[in-house]
C-alpha cells in the first residue's frame, strides 16, 4: 500500500506514519522525501486501517483519504482499505454553472517579484516601518534579514544565502505590462497573479493592506490600467488571496498589539495568552500566544467563529451552527467587492480554503457572483476536493491530486500506464463534468519542485507531460518560466527570476515553440477543450485516448518508453497534426507523442 504526504510549505520536514498497522508507534515508519513529496510503501494484509501522519512532531490527518473516523478522544483519523475498497463516492447530484470562458483558457501564473523588473525606481529599499526592528513579531525584521538582489540573474543566492527566503528581485507591474506581447504570442488567455496586496514578504501571502497594491509592485492606478490592457488583448485576470490569515502589520492586529483586550478588533483573532512579551527572543513561540498559520508568528489566523478555534471552525457547513464573527466576514466580503469593482478582475484563486469554514465560502461565492456572475473561483486544495467543488463553494481547484501527482508519477516516476489511467479516470468521476472542464491542471507551482528539476533536466519527459496537459480535460496551467525550461527545487529555488536571456538557449527556444504549437492546436480543435475523454489503451508505458465532440474526434498516443514501440492501431488512417504528416508505419518513436486526425 502506497502512502504519500504533500507538505503545505516548501521547507524540509520529518514525516512519519502511524496507525493500526504499527500499534500507533509515532517514530516507527519514516516517509522518504523525493522532490518535495514524501512517500512510503507498506505491505499490509487485507483489511481496514486507521492512520495519521506525524509531521515535525504534529499529528496530521491524510486529507486525501476517502473516509475518516473518530477515535475515542474525538479526534479524526484517516482510513485506508486494503484488499477491499469502500463504497464508491457518489458524485454530487446537484448541477451548477461554471464560467464558460474558463473552458477555453490557458492559464499563466506570475509571481510578480520574480517575473520582470520594469521600474527600478520602486525597487524594495526596506524603508517602510514593517521592515524595521520595531516590527518585533517578524524575525526577518528584527534581525535585518531583508535583502534586495540587484543582479536579476544571480540565482545561486537562492540556495546559498542563509536568509534566502527574504530576498527580493524587484519584479513589478510595469515589468508585466512590458511583457503582454510575450504572453499573447505564447497563447495565454488567463493570467493568475500570486498575491499583489501590500505585505512585507516577497510573496505577499500575509496581507498588511488588502485594499492596496504593494508599493514595490506599483499602484492601484497602474493595476487598473494593466487589467484593462489585458482585457483589450483578450486575456482575463484572476488574483490570489489568503483569507485564513493576515500579516502582523495588518491594521486590526496592530491595534490589538497597542490596545490589547480593549481593542475593538481583539476578537478578530484567537488569543491564547496575553500580553505578548515586550522583548521577543529566539525562544518565543507565537502559537502559545495567538493562533497563527503553521506556527509562523508573521501570519496570525483570522477568527471566523466566535465559539470555535482552528481547526474546529473549518468543518462547519451550516452557518446557523456557527457564531459568526460578523465584522471579519463583512470585511473580507468588502475586499472581494473592491477587487471586482475597482480593478475589474475576473476571479479569485483562494489560498488554503480548507482552513476557512465551509459556510464562509457559501457567503463568498454568493457575494462574488452577485457582482460578476461569471467570475472564476478556484481553491488551493491538494487532495480530493469533491466536498468543495459544488454549486455552493468553488468552480474548481488546483488539480494536484488528480492531475499533477499522477502525471509526475507516470512520466518521471514508477507508475504504470494502467495505474495512471485508473487515477485519471477516478479524478474525472470525482467531480461534476462542468467542474472538470475548468480544473486548473498544473505541472508546477510556487509550492513545488519544477517538473524539469524532478525529471533531472530531461526535456523530452516534460514535453510528453505538456502534450498530455494540452490534450486533457480542464484548463492547462503554466507556472512562469516552465515554457523556457526553467529549473528549481525546494522553495525558494523554484521561484527563480524569469530567464529573459532564454533566446540564447536552443533548448529553451525549442520548448517554448512546443508549448506554443500545442496551445495553438488546442485552440484550433474544440474537442480538446470541451470534448469527451476516453482511454483506448493504457499498457506497457503507452497511453492512447480519444477526445470527442459531436462527430469530430482526435486520438492522442503517448509513448513513455525509452525505445520504439510497435502499435496495433491503424495509424495509416490518420494524420499527425503536430507534425502535419501522414503516417505509414505502425510504430511510435521513443519518448514521443502524436495527435491524430482522420485523413
Amino acid at each position: 500500500m502506497n502512502f504519500k504526504y504533500i507538505p503545505l510549505t516548501g521547507s524540509k520536514h520529518k514525516v512519519f506514519i502511524a496507525g493500526d498497522f504499527n500499534n500507533w508507534n509515532p517514530e516507527g515508519l519514516e516517509l522518504t522525501e523525493t522532490n518535495g513529496l514524501y512517500k512510503i510503501s507498506l505491505e499490509l494484509e487485507q483489511g481496514r486501517y486507521e492512520y495519521k501522519f506525524i509531521v515535525d512532531g504534529n499529528w496530521t490527518i491524510d486529507d486525501s483519504a476517502d473516509e475518516f473516523s473518530l477515535d475515542k478522544f474525538g479526534n479524526r483519523n484517516s482510513v485506508v482499505y486494503v484488499g477491499k475498497k469502500p463504497a464508491s463516492i457518489e458524485q454530487k447530484a446537484a448541477e451548477f454553472e461554471t464560467p464558460d470562458w474558463v473552458k477555453d483558457g490557458i492559464i499563466y501564473q506570475i509571481l510578480t517579484d520574480r517575473f520582470c523588473n520594469g521600474n527600478h525606481k520602486i525597487d524594495p529599499d526596506f524603508s517602510e516601518w514593517y521592515y524595521q526592528k520595531e516590527n518585533k513579531l517578524s524575525p526577518a525584521a528584527r534581525e535585518g534579514k531583508f535583502k534586495f538582489i540587484d543582479d536579476w540573474y544571480n540565482t545561486k543566492v537562492l540556495n546559498e544565502d542563509k536568509n534566502r527566503h527574504y530576498l527580493f528581485y524587484g519584479g513589478d507591474l510595469e515589468g508585466v505590462q512590458q511583457k503582454i506581447d510575450y504572453l499573447k504570442d505564447l497563447g495565454i488567455t488567463i493570467i493568475y497573479f500570486n498575491p499583489l496586496v501590500q505585505a512585507a514578504s516577497n510573496h505577499k501571502y500575509e496581507a498588511y493592506d488588502y485594499f492596496k497594491i504593494d508599493p514595490h509592485f506599483g499602484s492601484n492606478t497602474e493595476f487598473t490600467q494593466l487589467v484593462k490592457d489585458f482585457h483589450q488583448n483578450g486575456i482575463k485576470v484572476i488574483v490570489d488571496f489568503a483569507f485564513n490569515h493576515v500579516g502582523v502589520g495588518f491594521f486590526a492586529f496592530q491595534d490589538c498589539l497597542i490596545k490589547g483586550e480593549q481593542s475593538k478588533y481583539f476578537n478578530w483573532f484567537d488569543w491564547h495568552k496575553w500580553p505578548i512579551p515586550d522583548k521577543i527572543t529566539e525562544s518565543f513561540d507565537a502559537k502559545e500566544y495567538y493562533q497563527c498559520w503553521w506556527g509562523h508568528s508573521i501570519m496570525p489566523d483570522l477568527n471566523f467563529d466566535l465559539d470555535r478555534e482552528h481547526p474546529d471552525e473549518n468543518y462547519i457547513k451550516d452557518q446557523d451552527e456557527a457564531n459568526i464573527n460578523e465584522d471579519v466576514v463583512k470585511y473580507i466580503l468588502d475586499v472581494a467587492e473592491f477587487w471586482l469593482k475597482e480593478f475589474d478582475i475576473d476571479g479569485f484563486r483562494l489560498d488554503i480554503p480548507n482552513e476557512v469554514p465551509f459556510w464562509f465560502w457559501k457567503l463568498f461565492r454568493r457575494k462574488v457572483r452577485s457582482i460578476k456572475p461569471y467570475a472564476y473561483l478556484v481553491g488551493e486544495i491538494w487532495h480530493n476536493a469533491s466536498e468543495w467543488v459544488t454549486q455552493e463553494y468553488f468552480d474548481a481547484v488546483m488539480n494536484y491530486n488528480y492531475f499533477k501527482d499522477p502525471v509526475y508519477d507516470f512520466f518521471i516516476g514508477n507508475s504504470s500506464a494502467e495505474d495512471f489511467a485508473d487515477i485519471i479516470k477516478t479524478g474525472l468521476q470525482r467531480y461534476p463534468v462542468q467542474a472538470t472542464q475548468v480544473m486548473m491542471n498544473l505541472l508546477d507551482s510556487h509550492d513545488t519542485f519544477r517538473f524539469l528539476e524532478s525529471a533531472g533536466g530531461n526535456i523530452r519527459k516534460l514535453k510528453l507531460a505538456v502534450l498530455f496537459q494540452m490534450t486533457f480535460v480542464g484548463v492547462p496551467h503554466i507556472f512562469y518560466g516552465d515554457e523556457i525550461a526553467m529549473m528549481g527545487g525546494h522553495d525558494p529555488d523554484n521561484r527563480r527570476p524569469f530567464n529573459w536571456k532564454f533566446k540564447n538557449s536552443k533548448d529553451s527556444l525549442e520548448l517554448r515553440n512546443w508549448y506554443k504549437k500545442l496551445i495553438m492546436i488546442r485552440k484550433d480543435n474544440i474537442p480538446l477543450r470541451r470534448g469527451y475523454f476516453e482511454f483506448i489503451c493504457a499498457e506497457d508505458n503507452i497511453i492512447i485516448y480519444k477526445r470527442t465532440l459531436k462527430e469530430k474526434d482526435l486520438i492522442i498516443i503517448i509513448n513513455n518508453n525509452s525505445d520504439v514501440k510497435k502499435l496495433d492501431f491503424p495509424l495509416d488512417s490518420y494524420i499527425d497534426i503536430i507534425t502535419e504528416t501522414k503516417l505509414t508505419k505502425k510504430f511510435i518513436p521513443a519518448m514521443s507523442g502524436m495527435i491524430l486526425q482522420k485523413k
